[in-house]
């Protein structure tokens, strides 16, 4: 694990670190004034970054802190919320509530421990879901989504790390890390280059992720739903969900399928035309009871 630079970051008392980015650092710290536990993420721009992405320091400074007063501005129950946006010496620093796991603890990870980041290395192995369980957290993401798309934002980087949940195979979804948020007409997005995590970006974000719309985080909810359903990322050629597991429902299968499509138009427009689809679905897999056989 990186080293802990600091004991305090502002009023904050720091216990741990949590994570190390290439633009920040992400501490476990106690408030001394409500006296609980929160999450306060650093800005801290490495060297490695800078020489795997045109962008200036200054750029990615301006970057941090417009992802933290977007994350400020959107009041949304599955949209992790910011309290405080300070400076320590001369970085910034933004502070959240702190929740201890997310997503990967309850689907696995995919590969060997030494793949992921130390803070996430302890995760299982790859496993389903129950369908419900499944559908519940996709509903609750694309709900956290239609916040972003909303005001023209594109996440661009969803993935099990950054569903955080508020309880392992029960708790709620809380959307994190908008470090790599598409801003409209925003010079922090540049022609030519990707940014994401590979096993659960758009073709088209490979490609360029400049050019990419809101589409591209509905195919990113695509290969959740899929791995959740299934226990499985879709490589290559890939049976629909329905056919690797028959207690899936059809519609369900049809729909992640269709957020998976290479052809944009076959996908839902955004994650509002994604939620009108799940949530009838959802609705009636909870009314059924599915559950794994």
């Amino acid at each position: 694990m990186p080293q802990i630079a600091y004991d305090k970051i502002g009023k904050y008392i720091v216990k741990r670190i949590i994570r190390s980015t290439g633009s920040s650092d992400l501490y476990e710290c106690f408030d001394p004034d409500l006296q609980t536990r929160v999450a306060v993420k650093v800005f801290d721009v490495k060297k490695r970054l800078l020489k795997k992405l045109p962008y200036s320091i200054a750029s990615w400074h301006r970057r941090f802190l417009r992802e933290a007063r977007v994350l400020a501005q959107i009041d949304h129950p599955h949209v992790i919320a910011v309290r405080d946006l300070s400076y320590v010496g001369d970085k910034p620093f933004y502070v959240m509530p702190y929740i201890a796991t997310n997503l990967l603890y309850e689907m696995g990870r995919d590969g060997p421990a030494q793949g992921y980041a130390p803070e996430i290395q302890d995760a299982p192995e790859a496993r389903m879901l129950d369908i419900l369980r499944a559908c519940d957290i996709l509903f609750q993401v694309g709900s956290a989504l239609s916040a972003f798309h909303g005001r023209g934002l594109v996440h661009r980087d969803i993935k099990p790390a950054n569903v955080l949940l508020t309880q392992l195979n029960v708790g709620l979804v809380k959307l994190c890390d908008t470090g790599m948020v598409k801003f409209p007409d925003s010079e922090e997005s540049q022609a030519g280059y990707w940014i994401g995590t590979e096993d659960f970006i758009a073709p088209e974000q490979k490609r360029d992720s400049k050019s990419v719309d809101t589409r591209a985080d509905i195919f990113a909810l695509g290969v959740l739903g899929y791995r959740m359903l299934t226990g499985e990322l879709p490589r290559g050629a890939f049976d629909t969900p329905k056919e690797m597991r028959t207690d899936v429902p059809e519609d369900l299968s049809q729909l992640v399928m269709r957020a998976l499509s290479p052809k944009l138009e076959r996908r839902p427009a955004n994650a509002l035309a994604f939620l009108q689809e799940v949530a009838p679905i959802r609705a009636n897999i909870r009314m059924k009871g599915t559950k794994i056989g």
